[in-house]
């Protein structure tokens, strides 16, 4: 379904009842990358996912994003879904506004799980998304694509299962690159570090044993700022643990939730 929030056209999905779940997708993704949570636990749950501005079925006529304004749509979504209360699920880009957005709104937000989270980008990290963003303004993404697949999931994964490959390959090639580079600007600019002593929800990291694009010690770090946050590990996972392996994954949701 598409809505009109805070100004922008955001395409987003329903699926189940019971507990409300909205879940965010990380840079160069869409709503799609939850699909194994749409179905795996829509009997526990009612499962909300969307595509960011610029992503996937979104209005991609804006050209300046920003997390504090991702952050404020995210609750708007909540409020056009007539949500009291819900939890926040954000994976790696996503986890900087889901963190702002536990901070402002926490008296609606029942628990937050980051997967493969981060605060801010360091410098080196910064000059690499700029000149991602160049790259892709010049050269369209199919210059990026396989080199972020890299590190989205574990070599193993890619060799025995090229399906799950090919079609994360795909989600990557359909971005628009200009929305692309302006939702790595935003990841450039974006920092969650002031709202982490202000995030009183309980708070679960997600993160797999391969993840190189988010290492532990930046969740580490993460859940040292954070009250009540814990860390757990998916194994044989990198970037993508939604999507290797989504049983773990959703198992480990369903802990969490039994535990708010």
């Amino acid at each position: 379904m598409l809505a009109n929030i805070l100004g922008s056209t955001i395409f987003y999905e329903v699926a189940g009842d019971g507990w409300p779940l909205i879940f965010v997708h990380g840079l160069g993704g869409t709503s799609n990358v939850w699909h194994a949570q749409r179905v795996g636990l829509a009997k526990v749950g009612k499962i909300i996912t969307l595509d960011l501005p610029g992503s996937g079925r979104s209005a991609k006529n804006e050209r300046n994003y920003s997390m504090e304004r991702w952050a404020d749509q995210v609750a708007a979504l909540a409020d056009h879904l007539q949500l009291d209360k819900f939890v926040l699920v954000g994976h790696s880009m996503s986890t900087i506004l889901a963190q702002k957005c536990a901070a402002k709104h926490g008296q609606r937000i029942s628990g937050l799980v980051l997967c493969g989270p981060l605060t801010e980008l360091p410098t080196a990290g910064k000059e690499a998304f700029t000149k991602r963003a160049e790259t892709v303004q010049k050269e369209g993404m199919i210059a990026i694509a396989d080199a972020v697949l890299a590190g989205a999931l574990t070599p193993a994964t890619r060799e025995a299962n090229p399906v799950l490959t090919g079609l994360y390959r795909e989600v990557l090639l359909s971005n628009d690159p200009p929305s692309y580079a302006a939702q790595c600007q935003a990841l450039i600019n974006g920092s969650a570090r002031s709202e982490q002593a202000n995030i009183r929800c309980p708070t679960l990291i997600l993160l797999g044993d391969q993840d190189g694009v988010t290492p532990l010690s930046m969740s580490r770090s993460i859940a040292a700022a954070i009250a009540n946050c814990r860390i757990k590990i998916i194994p044989a996972t990198a970037h993508l643990t939604m999507a290797e392996r989504p049983e773990l994954f959703n198992a480990a949701l369903v802990e969490f939730l039994a535990g708010l």
